[in-house]
């Protein structure tokens, strides 16, 4: 975690065959990357600190044990199942939350190849099929960072002053 950066390195990988045995390497190369952390979520990690990283521990437990949780069937015992009864919606496993975010990061208009990188793909291949639905057919915007960018006057200038191709 960087923190003035505001970035977490991924590095290694929870998964459930590495439960017993610890972290282990990420699947791809294009997964060990930096993720940006989002305000929302910055803040959720910063207030988290004082319980479970300054201490040197993990930073998520399991509250009723203080250790690190063994699995994701725990936490959606404990916690998962609870938490989407609260705020009313529908049963859907934690892992969805990652699609959630692509999704909505998407239909607000970030750039997919941006997008790609924070979910840890090589290219923004995947994004495209599994999320291209959820870009936004029509930028209102397209064009105008171009001109905020080189100016009207240039970019008039250029595609009419070029010189006429003739072929031999």
């Amino acid at each position: 975690m960087d923190w003035r950066r505001g970035v977490v390195q991924i590095r290694r990988a929870q998964t459930q065959a590495a439960r017993k045995t610890g972290p282990e390497t990420t699947k791809t190369r294009a997964g060990l990357h930096e993720v940006k952390l989002l305000p929302p979520a910055l803040d959720a990690l910063t207030r988290q600190k004082d319980w479970t990283w300054l201490k040197g521990e993990e930073v998520f437990q399991n509250p009723r044990t203080l250790e690190r949780w063994t699995g994701d069937q725990p936490i959606r015992k404990t916690l998962w199942t609870h938490a989407l009864k609260r705020a009313e919606v529908r049963y859907r496993n934690p892992y969805q939350t990652r699609h959630t975010y692509a999704s909505m990061i998407l239909s607000a208009g970030e750039h997919p190849m941006w997008v790609a990188q924070q979910m840890g793909h090589a290219d923004w291949g995947m994004i495209r099929r599994i999320y291209g639905k959820w870009i936004p057919d029509a930028d209102t915007q397209a064009g105008s960072r171009a001109v905020a960018m080189f100016g009207p006057e240039m970019l008039t200038t250029k595609l009419t002053k070029q010189p006429k191709y003739t072929p031999k």
